[in-house]
Formats: C-alpha cells, structure tokens, sequence
C-alpha cells in the first residue's frame, strides 16, 4: 500500500525535482526528492523511505533510463508515475508494460500535472483501462518490430556488416572496393547480399536498418 500522501521525486534536473516537491508539500503532501545516482542508491533511498508513490523520470543523464527502475521499484512496493518530457510513445509504453501504473507530460500545465500527482497518491486511477491497453499494444507492436529487426541484422556476415557501415558512412561502392582492394563487382555483390538478407530494395533502406539496430542496440 501507499503510504498517505507520501511522494517520491525522482529526476535528474534539480529545479524540476524542487519544484515538484515545493508544489506538492504546499498542497500537505509529503514530497520528498531522492538524489539520482546509481540506480542502487535511487532503490536504497526509495527502501529507505518506504512505500510510497514514486515520480519517476524517463532520462536521468548519467543515472541511465528510469524504465530499468520501474519493476524493481514495483517490487518494494512503490507504485511508479512517469513524469516524462518525452514524446516517444514507445518509451512511454515500455514503461506502463514495466509496471507503471501511469504517465503524464512536463508539457501538461503545472496544476494540471500536480492534480494528476495527488490522484496518484491518494490511489486513484489516472490511466484508462482504454488507454493501457493502446500503451501495450504499443508495445508487443515494438517487441515484435525489434524481434524482426534483430532477425535481419543476424543474416548479415561480418564482412557484409562492414560494408554497410562503410556505405552509411557515406562511401561508395567504388570507394569501398578500393579501400578493401576488392573488385568493384565484388562489393557490388555483397550489396545486392545486404539488400536481400534485410528485406529492402535501396542502399538507403540498408543503411535505415543499420542505423535502427545501431540506436536499439543490435549494430
């Protein structure tokens, strides 16, 4: 359960985080922000305090992404509020599917966000049946996107993969034949390779998954 009334701030940006608590205490909540460091010490302050609804931001600079944060805060207890000024539905989504119970925008108007905060606390539901269910088609939708992508980027060989990289680098095949001392018809043929094995009908298409699996993770 909820302790009554109590919130726990966690975001990277300090006048945010004062701001949040300020507002909150004003309204006789009791706010209190946790410092963010390693994630241990954001979950040892968070044991400290108790259960209690945690505001959790998505970007915490050198702290990491608050998603890895959700599910072990959930198991001490904490119910987790995203305050996000992300826009990413994606983001948003893995975080409801982490165990969030739900979200709301930096971009809302303060009041706005701080009625949300205390229907939060006060254990309302601030998240429709409706809307957690879009959240989490959104994303088995991604899942199952990342799934595909990570297939396609495993046919590529090594040699294939440093070809890309070359072409996403802006190179041409010319260029890469020569710094490899290939033949032109050589790399022209791991191109046509590369366009096959990742289901696409351009270099530019190619160089579109590269840089995909390069942000995921899978590069």
């Amino acid at each position: 359960m909820t302790a009554p009334g109590r919130v726990l701030v966690v975001d990277d940006h300090p006048l945010v985080g004062t701001a949040l608590v300020v507002a909150l205490r004003a309204r006789l909540v009791e706010a209190i922000r946790i410092p963010v460091g390693a994630p241990g010490e954001i979950l040892a302050q968070a044991r400290r305090h108790g259960p209690a609804l945690v505001l959790l931001d998505l970007d915490l600079g050198a702290a990491g992404s608050g998603h890895d944060l959700v599910a072990p805060l959930r198991a001490l207890g904490c119910p987790v509020l995203i305050v996000t000024a992300s826009r990413d539905l994606a983001l948003i989504a893995g975080a409801i599917a982490r165990g969030a119970v739900g979200w709301v925008s930096k971009e809302e108007p303060f009041e706005r966000l701080l009625d949300l905060v205390a229907a939060t606390a006060a254990g309302k539901e601030v998240l429709s049946a409706k809307a957690r269910e879009e959240l989490l088609r959104v994303h088995e939708a991604g899942l199952a996107r990342h799934t595909d992508l990570a297939r396609r980027v495993r046919r590529l060989s090594t040699r294939e993969r440093e070809v890309l990289r070359q072409l996403a680098a802006g190179r041409s095949a010319a260029d890469v034949a020569e710094a490899s001392r290939v033949s032109l018809v050589t790399v022209r043929a791991q191109i046509r390779s590369i366009l096959a094995k990742l289901d696409v009908r351009s270099q530019l298409g190619a160089v579109a998954v590269l840089n995909e699996a390069e942000r995921t993770g899978l590069g």
